[in-house]
């Protein structure tokens, strides 16, 4: 057993959506509309009705999914806001772009995420498009010392309209730094999406494109980081009498480069496949999973100045399988993940 993720969600309405635990059972299949998803696509809280998400975790968590979490909505006519406190952007995590970074810490220090993060989300709907807009701020300054300080700020935009959907985040600005080890300023990230429905069928793409430097205690550049990722896939989905089966491919391709020493660059292209189910196993008890693999295509290639360092095509094993449960108690959901 790795993790257990427990999710408790209270609704004002009668909407059964959930949030990390259900994506990450589901194997965060792109044409999920959940609590979570709001993350990603803030116009996604205007499909749903006011709710309350509290998500368990440790504070400080140096894992993905491992930090606690919660959020809450209020309608007013057509008009949505929204306040989430805890969540640790892409980016900005301790296990993301910062953990690249290559400084070496003095005993005592750490790598920060984002301290205390909030996030202020504003929607409105107006016949069939509905549209949001989040805005993620964090700030941490430790005077002593250490003289170690967190920043980050950015801006989620979003838009469904029929069978349409679209989104943008940029992320304006991403700093940490500490006295004894070093600075790391990210770049502007940008993230663009969009999807279509088409009956049954879900296709979407997605760009990322990501970077920073890094510098150590002495000013001297550690590494001058890129990476760009780029998505397209495909999603069926068949549901009845509440229950779902979907199943989906894609291909993804990304790229990431130092321009720091040996100027250590990666490339990777894959094609994942994946399945999953959720069922109402009784007017209490929704039971889902979900399984995915790198299929016949599973490539990447990792080089620098002296030659080429690993290359694999096909990769080694890829697949991973997710199992959750929900518990509904009138409008209160108690979710996990395995």
């Amino acid at each position: 057993m790795k993790k257990v993720l427990v999710v408790v969600v209270a609704l004002a309405s009668m909407n059964a959506f959930a949030t990390r635990a259900r994506v990450n059972a589901l194997g965060n299949s792109p044409h999920l509309i959940d609590t979570q998803t709001v993350y990603s696509n803030p116009a996604d809280m205007m499909m749903m009705g006011d709710y309350v998400t509290m998500e368990s975790g440790v504070t400080g968590a140096a894992a993905a999914n491992g930090n606690a979490e919660g959020m809450v909505t209020r309608s007013m006519g057509d008009s949505k806001m929204g306040l989430a406190l805890g969540h640790q952007s892409a980016n900005a995590s301790a296990w993301s772009l910062r953990a690249l970074s290559g400084l070496t810490f003095a005993p005592g220090t750490a790598m920060k995420s984002q301290q205390n993060p909030v996030e202020f989300s504003y929607g409105m709907k107006s016949a069939d498009m509905a549209w949001a807009a989040t805005l993620v701020y964090s700030n941490y300054n430790d005077k002593t010392a250490t003289a170690e300080k967190e920043s980050s700020m950015g801006i989620r935009t979003g838009l469904r309209m029929g069978a349409l959907d679209a989104k943008l985040n940029l992320g304006l600005m991403n700093t940490y730094e500490n006295a004894a080890a070093g600075k790391f300023k990210g770049n502007m990230g940008i993230t663009a999406g969009a999807g279509y429905t088409m009956d049954n069928l879900y296709v979407s793409g997605e760009l990322t494109m990501v970077g920073f430097k890094s510098e150590d205690a002495a000013g001297t550049e550690v590494k001058d980081f890129s990476a760009t990722t780029i998505k397209a896939s495909a999603v069926s989905s068949h549901k009845k009498d509440g229950n779902e089966f979907f199943y989906g491919a894609g291909l993804t391709s990304s790229s990431t480069k130092d321009k720091v020493g040996l100027e250590a660059k990666s490339s990777s292209l894959v094609l994942p496949v994946w399945m999953g189910l959720e069922v109402d196993a009784a007017s209490w008890l929704t039971l889902r999973g979900s399984v995915a693999q790198n299929t016949l295509i599973n490539n990447s290639k990792t080089e620098n100045t002296t030659g080429t360092l690993t290359e694999t095509a096909p990769g080694a094993n890829s697949t991973v399988a997710s199992v959750g449960a929900g518990m509904k108690f009138n409008k209160l959901t108690l979710d996990g993940s395995l």
